[in-house]
């Protein structure tokens, strides 16, 4: 499946840039290849895992190559090679795949426009929790200790497992800044180490989790007052 690629649109936060996942699309077209465009794949990996399976050997170009990875293993799918569009130029990434750039045909390019313009989002929700870099894990639980929300079990093993990605709470990555060895991933997280990206964009500091375990205990009490407030208004 070497000629077949797929390419992130990451519709709901924008993290891939339209016109930059345009034009890729559009040179890879006139390079033979066969191309789709997927809305989001942490989407997929977190609802449609039999439509994420389905990309089995293929080319995979999105954000950083250790996000798409660890949520590629997260659901036991093997790509061919990924690329990432969100760090680097369309011509830099060309350049990785072996292809010479050349004039595009606007036809063409005015039609991956289009189709990026309609790709479904989910502003509500947007697929945000957290993947764990296996390569980087050593299971310290440390995660998963901290949660409130019930993300992480552990397995029979002792190994720290995402199960429940829907009780994440919307851009909250407070559990990867516990983690001593950078493993947990939030790929639509803004600053690297967290999003995957190998830089330091953000500080790593010295994390007081007794603070942050009062902070989403309080979050999470208050959310349960609330939901007891409407029940009452409903009787």
């Amino acid at each position: 499946m070497e000629n077949k690629v797929i390419i992130c649109g990451c519709a709901s936060r924008s993290i891939m840039e339209a016109e930059k996942v345009a034009r890729m699309a559009a040179l890879l077209k006139q390079k033979g290849f066969e191309v789709s465009i997927v809305p989001d794949l942490c989407e997929m990996a977190e609802d449609r895992k039999e439509a994420l399976k389905a990309l089995e050997g293929q080319t995979v170009i999105a954000c950083h190559e250790r996000a798409v990875n660890a949520l590629m293993a997260w659901r036991g799918v093997s790509v061919e090679q990924t690329y990432n569009l969100r760090a680097h130029t369309t011509e830099e990434v060309a350049a990785e795949m072996g292809i010479t750039p050349e004039a595009l045909d606007e036809e063409t390019l005015n039609a991956y426009r289009r189709q990026i313009a309609d790709l479904p989002t989910d502003q509500g929700h947007d697929a945000w929790f957290p993947i764990i870099d296996r390569d980087r894990c050593v299971d310290c639980g440390k995660c998963h200790d901290f949660c409130l929300f019930g993300v992480y079990k552990l397995d029979e093993d002792g190994r720290v497992q995402v199960t429940d990605p829907h009780s994440c709470k919307n851009n909250c990555p407070a559990c990867a800044r516990t983690c001593p060895q950078e493993a947990v991933i939030f790929p639509k997280h803004g600053f690297a180490p967290i999003n995957g990206g190998e830089a330091q964009e953000e500080q790593t500091i010295k994390i007081d989790t007794k603070q942050l375990y009062n902070q989403a205990l309080r979050e999470r009490l208050a959310a349960r007052r609330a939901g007891v407030s409407l029940l009452k208004k409903k009787e």
